[in-house]
């Protein structure tokens, strides 16, 4: 068989096309090891930060998943400061991103959290490539409420009792951020597993609240366009 055309008669798998969005203030610490590839730095560079195993509903598609979540590799940018960063991949089946058909819907949202100066991680880019999308976004240090995370402040050794304090002082916490959060007309549920604690260890007690997951979030537009009024110089 002629050499060139069984090369032509191949067929090329080209690279799916890379959409990459920074914000601005991030644009240094990005490695061109993610630019060229964001899914495979995300797949092969990433750590799970959530345990156990892929869940789905009674329909087949996927409720909760492990993989989908991870702590990149620390970015450094050319002064040397350095950037903790969580990748994201979107399920875009899930929650308010499947019903709005936007698979940046929870990018989104942060972004708008952020701009009301009301806790939450820092959007540092979205990605699209091919048909799978990721949003990477500042780690929010401290501890989620998962058992392996209590066990670790056990082992710093904090009681039952200790333990049992920290959650009342924390959903109090959460009780106010809520009503915080929904004058501002931002609607989502609150759960300490779906929250970030900021932990003094030695005081025992919780430094602040920084809520994640925002796919189920629903935002009342005209609540929101009040908000902003009402508090427009301490937002600015």
């Amino acid at each position: 068989m002629n050499f060139e055309k069984f090369m032509f008669n191949q067929k090329i798998e080209s690279q799916p096309t890379i959409n990459l969005h920074i914000e601005k203030d991030f644009e240094d610490f990005i490695p061109e090891e993610f630019k060229n590839n964001p899914v495979e730095y995300f797949e092969q560079k990433g750590n799970n930060l959530k345990h156990g195993e892929i869940k789905k509903d009674e329909l087949g598609k996927i409720k909760e998943d492990p993989t989908a979540v991870k702590a990149l590799p620390r970015w450094t940018n050319k002064e040397g400061k350095q950037l903790e960063v969580v990748g994201k991949k979107v399920n875009v089946e899930k929650g308010k991103v499947g019903e709005s058909g936007d698979p940046f819907y929870e990018y989104k949202i942060m972004k708008t959290v952020k701009s009301l100066n009301l806790p939450t991680a820092t959007p540092i880019a979205k990605v699209e490539q091919g048909k799978e999308h990721l949003i990477i976004m500042e780690k929010v240090p401290g501890i989620g409420w998962h058992e392996r995370e209590l066990l670790k402040l056990k082992e710093k050794g904090y009681s039952d009792e200790d333990i049992q304090k920290l959650i009342k002082e924390a959903e109090a916490e959460m009780s106010d951020l809520q009503k915080k959060f929904e004058e501002a007309g931002i609607h989502r549920e609150w759960k300490l597993k779906d929250m970030i604690f900021d932990i003094d260890i030695p005081g025992k007690k919780i430094n602040k609240i920084t809520p994640v997951d925002w796919e189920r979030t629903s935002v009342d537009v005209d609540k929101l366009n009040k908000y902003r009024e009402k508090y427009a110089q301490n937002i600015l």
